[in-house]
């Protein structure tokens, strides 16, 4: 039995993090013992526990503090881990330099997009680097990580969950008074600038006058809640726009929709896109980071922070129809055949022992 422990020093619950769960939670329970560490109060903790593993808690103040080093390092020796999987700066540094000191392998998970301060930590305090993208890998190599250190293993989705074939999934459009034979275009992801919101406001409201049929969902909360909202009335969109604040029931949510949009300005792979077409809904998205290579042909692409192009590209969407009835079957096909959860768990419990056979 091989004992892997997940490392996150984050305290929230976002793409991130969830990634993390479902490792924890598919990972082959004949073969591996997951164990969790992350700090006290995380709202990772309770969704771990309910996947039956075990949770330990240690604060994670900054990236060097010797008692908690020490502190690590009794953790890996009183569990008799094997292999250390990390996931966010801190608990990187930390956990790495305590496995270093137990002579225990370390795969360090790259999860974005954004700049790096180094490559000490993924090139010295970790032996493996998978990125959620290719694009993130080229990055890292770019930055000085070796290359033959570091493999892409993208983000994977549930295909039973998102399936629009489940006949259990809720009426959305009838809980929020939207037409049933209203176009709906759609985001679902945090209400933050990076994600573009505001560009497929202003994009849907030159859209709105021409396309009466036309209406947008956002669903999401975050920081430019209020922002977003003023912008809206300020569009004078009025009842063309509904906002559902947080949801949890995703699928449900993708069922309701004509198209998704994904306008961000950045994006490590855009796992939301990966749940859209699995769930048989076209996609517009930016051409920035690991977007392209999650769509493929699956999907329009068109500039990041360009209104006028996000426009045109949704519009080529809303009229055509056979372009819509290619891009259904071909995301659902690029979902299926390549960003399967249970693909990125096989991939990574190979990698787990290909580290072991090396160390041994």
């Amino acid at each position: 039995m091989i004992t892997v422990l997940h490392t996150e020093s984050s305290l929230g619950l976002g793409g991130q993090e969830k990634r993390i769960l479902r490792e924890l939670e598919l990972i082959d329970r004949s073969r591996f013992r997951p164990l969790y560490l992350c700090q006290p109060g995380a709202k990772s903790i309770a969704p771990a526990e309910a996947l039956d593993v075990p949770v330990s808690t240690i604060r994670m103040r900054n990236a060097f503090n010797p008692v908690t080093i020490l502190g690590i390092a009794r953790l890996l020796r009183r569990e008799r881990v094997d292999v250390v999987h990390t996931h966010s700066s801190r608990d990187a540094w930390l956990t790495g330099m305590a496995a270093r000191l137990a002579g225990i392998p370390v795969v360090r998970t790259r999860h974005l997009q954004t700049p790096i301060g180094g490559p000490f930590v993924y090139a010295r305090l970790a032996d493996r680097v998978v990125t959620v993208s290719g694009q993130v890998r080229e990055y890292l190599v770019s930055e000085g990580v070796p290359a033959d250190q570091v493999l892409s293993i993208p983000t994977g989705i549930d295909l039973q969950r998102f399936d629009p074939d489940r006949n259990d999934l809720k009426d959305i459009r009838t809980e929020f008074g939207i037409a049933p034979d209203a176009f709906v275009i759609g985001i679902i992801a945090v209400l933050r600038k990076a994600k573009g919101h505001h560009h497929l406001l202003a994009a849907f409201a030159r859209l709105a006058a021409d396309h009466p049929r036309l209406h947008l969902l956002i669903a999401g909360d975050g920081p430019q809640w209020d922002n977003l909202h003023a912008l809206a009335e300020q569009l004078e969109l009025g009842d063309r726009v509904t906002f559902t604040g947080h949801r949890t029931d995703v699928p449900d949510i993708l069922n309701a929709l004509n198209l998704f949009v994904l306008p961000s300005h950045m994006e490590a792979l855009g796992t939301a896109l990966l749940e859209a077409m699995a769930m048989g809904v076209p996609v517009v998205a930016s051409d920035v980071g690991g977007i392209p290579e999650a769509v493929g042909e699956a999907g329009v692409l068109c500039a990041a922070e360009d209104t006028d192009g996000l426009a045109a590209a949704v519009q080529g969407v809303v009229d055509d129809d056979t372009l819509r009835l290619t891009l259904i079957e071909q995301g659902r096909y690029r979902a299926r055949e390549l960003y399967d959860q249970n693909l990125m768990v096989r991939r990574l419990e190979d990698l787990y022992e290909s580290l072991l056979g090396k160390h041994q």
